[in-house]
């Protein structure tokens, strides 16, 4: 097998599209399809299957996830290990976000970063914590960004980098917008839009409220959220870091008080190259600050 077909099959996993998939790699759908199915004819048999738009993993596929990352992760380690042998310096920076975390909390870190590293390239991998932590430990990201959780790995270093509180976003015609801020008792006659990809803000003044609210589940990320809130389907409850755009406003959440730390993690005891170690120096002494 050839390693740009387990990259495309590593990349089709997580987002379960073969479109984006396709957009992710730089090549063509057709070229992706080929691709996998060249992979499937070599390991014997089928590794994913689609129930119309639905794109799922077979058992075999299940199976092979953890070989082939693996294999990915162990090129990408030798080809930094060969250019650090060369002399030539490693310019990549892969960094993880978080649910309902945005780039833009180290987007002034990265605009520093460039002007010491001009032909740097930064990707960003968006994600739920679990999902980021294994590829942190499999070498496939250089550190993340992500929510305080008791069940972070010990192998984690992690450094507090700010903390967000909630907002509940809406149309900006809507008459919660004349409010300066709420409480939960406002949003009682009110739909909640609730999504496993959007901070958690929602879920927690649930359970922690006496009320009862009306909910509508939604999936996808804080993005297609925000869109279904524009479409007036419901409110949203987000960090105030994220950028609502157009038509949409934000008002704080004052009562209860929610908020969350977000933390900025990596591999202990795994060397890094110049990028990351200033883009990590460059974070830290900015949240000091």
């Amino acid at each position: 097998m050839e390693l740009h077909q387990v990259r495309y099959f590593v990349t089709l996993c997580r987002t379960l599209n073969f479109t984006r998939a396709a957009a992710e790699c730089n090549v063509t759908q057709p070229a992706l399809t080929r691709a996998i199915q060249r992979l499937e004819d070599e390991l014997g048999g089928a590794l994913l299957f689609r129930e119309r738009s639905l794109t799922q993993l077979t058992p075999l596929g299940r199976a092979m996830v953890p070989h082939l990352q693996a294999m990915l992760a162990a090129a990408e380690t030798a080809r930094r290990v060969a250019d650090e042998q060369m002399g030539r310096q490693q310019m990549n920076l892969r960094v993880g976000l978080g649910p309902a975390i945005a780039a833009a909390r180290v987007a002034d870190v990265v605009g520093r970063l460039t002007r010491v590293c001009p032909d740097l390239a930064v990707r960003f991998e968006e994600a739920d914590a679990a999902a980021l932590v294994e590829q942190l430990m499999s070498d496939m990201l250089d550190c993340a960004l992500l929510p305080d959780a008791p069940d972070l790995p010990g192998r984690l270093h992690r450094w507090k980098l700010c903390e967000e509180r909630c907002v509940v976003v809406m149309p900006a015609g809507h008459p919660l917008a004349a409010q300066d801020s709420l409480q939960a008792e406002d949003l009682a006659g009110e739909t909640l839009l609730v999504g496993e990809r959007c901070g958690g803000f929602a879920l927690r003044l649930i359970e922690s409220s006496a009320r009862t609210f009306t909910v509508r589940r939604c999936g996808g990320s804080w993005v297609q959220m925000l869109d279904l809130v524009a479409a007036g389907l419901g409110l949203a409850l987000l960090p105030d870091a994220l950028a609502i755009g157009t038509g949409l406003v934000s008002r704080p959440l004052a009562e209860p008080v929610l908020h969350r730390s977000v933390l900025l993690a990596l591999v202990a005891g795994r060397p890094q190259g110049s990028a990351v170690a200033n883009f990590v120096k460059l974070c830290r002494a900015r949240a000091f600050a």
